[in-house]
């Protein structure tokens, strides 16, 4: 019974450890899917729990908490959004995002947890009182619990590439008409490696039986990046729209940009789309409390007005 060795080389696409065993070709294929070129650049998305210290309500000590998300959407970032969850209990905050884009399934898998926990979400960021204008957050503004004080604003905030489909996750959405939202294609990308295994096998009766096999090298070749999406693809990402409740044709404006360019969505175009659920903005969200039944974000964010007393007309 003689006992061989060889060496093979099998040539790979890959970007994750899935592995599918075909003859003796080792083929991987990843559709993780990445931002645009324009949107890679940036710090990996931050969630943080911030305690608001607006002016209207400081002195009061009576300011909303809400979550800030701010950076470019990675494959941890659910894991980091979940445990900042699971630390702060039950409660629904409202979460308060600004992003260029980045993975797409995390995107989606972030907007499934906080659907499920029935948060609202706004585009906008965080400001703390003790940064520069430059950097609305910074090291200096955070507690030990790693919690900021700060207020929201709307300029400069962004929603755009996989963004758009971590928002949609919210069961109330508004963005501000001075912040953007935006999307373009996906672009998957696609690695290519070299692995060289050295094999032992037997041969019984004129037949071969591998006994072991193991990797001696690897080289990588080269990547490749595609904005063609497969069949599976696209009815993930439709079928995950339809379930978020947001209009399917959001995917073909999506399917209509360039990935290096962005299409903006108005306002209204959101509104009817239904990526956004009602006109407000990212400070009015943070400051809704014990709204009556189909009140809007916008009228409950209002204050009250002052009751008209009656003119007395002296003698």
């Amino acid at each position: 019974m003689p006992f061989c060795f060889s060496q093979q080389l099998v040539v790979c696409c890959c970007r994750q450890t899935s592995w599918f065993l075909a003859g003796i070709f080792l083929l991987v294929f990843s559709f993780t899917s990445a931002e645009a070129a324009g949107s890679s650049v940036g710090q990996p998305m931050e969630f943080l729990l911030v305690h608001g210290d607006m002016a209207t309500c400081r002195e009061a000590n009576n300011c909303p908490d809400w979550i800030s998300a701010e950076g470019q959407i990675m494959a941890d970032s659910p894991r980091k959004l979940q445990k900042l969850l699971k630390r702060l209990g039950g409660r629904k905050l409202p979460i308060i995002v600004s992003s260029p884009g980045g993975d797409v399934r995390a995107a989606m898998e972030m907007a499934y947890v906080i659907r499920k926990q029935k948060l609202a979400i706004a585009v906008g960021r965080t400001r703390s009182r003790d940064c520069l204008y430059a950097e609305p957050i910074c090291s200096a503004a955070r507690a030990k619990d790693g919690s900021i004080k700060g207020e929201t604003f709307s300029v400069g905030a962004i929603c755009f590439s996989a963004c758009p489909l971590f928002f949609a996750g919210g069961v109330q959405r508004v963005s501000s008409p001075f912040a953007l939202l935006g999307v373009h294609q996906i672009t998957t990308t696609y690695s290519e490696v070299r692995i060289r295994y050295r094999t032992e096998y037997e041969t019984v009766n004129g037949k071969r039986k591998v006994l072991s096999r193991q990797e001696i090298g690897r080289q990588f070749v080269g990547k490749y990046d595609t904005t063609k999406l497969g069949r599976q693809q696209r009815a993930r990402l439709t079928g995950f729209l339809k379930k978020m409740g947001v209009d399917e044709s959001l995917f073909d404006l999506m399917l209509g940009t360039q990935p290096t360019s962005i299409h903006l969505i108005t306002q209204m175009d959101a509104l009817k789309l239904r990526l956004t659920t009602e006109l407000a903005a990212a400070d009015q969200l943070v400051v809704v409390r014990d709204c009556k039944d189909k009140q809007s974000i916008a009228d409950c964010a209002a204050p009250p007005t002052a009751a008209a007393v009656p003119a007395t007309v002296g003698e």
